[in-house]
């Protein structure tokens, strides 16, 4: 479950859709640590069916379609309390080894 607030606000009233596609990138990025998968951020497509209301409560889900090599197509859906589809979202991951995060921990910077 998850809940905008007015931090979030674009139009009055209604969630940034920016912020809407964040909640989504983000949730990809638990759902690939929960399968298993160092991967990083290739697409992300967000569609915006309704409005995204503040002061809300939106259930967030997310899957792994499928895997191509080295990429993994992952999709989800926030609902609102009716069930209904308010936005959906499908990404495309590219998988990783750990050294690529380590680029931006190098010293001096």
């Amino acid at each position: 479950m998850h809940r905008f607030d007015h931090r979030q606000e674009g139009a009055p009233g209604i969630t940034h859709g920016g912020l809407v596609a964040a909640a989504f990138d983000d949730l990809f990025g638990f759902l690939l640590y929960r399968v298993g998968e160092l991967a990083v951020t290739r697409s992300l497509t967000v569609e915006y069916l309704r409005p995204v209301l503040l002061r809300t409560d939106y259930e967030f889900s997310a899957h792994v379609r499928d895997r191509s090599g080295r990429r993994l197509h992952v999709e989800a859906a926030a609902l609102d309390a009716d069930g209904n589809p308010v936005a959906t979202a499908h990404a495309t991951f590219v998988v990783v080894d750990v050294e690529h995060f380590e680029q931006g921990n190098i010293a001096g910077r």
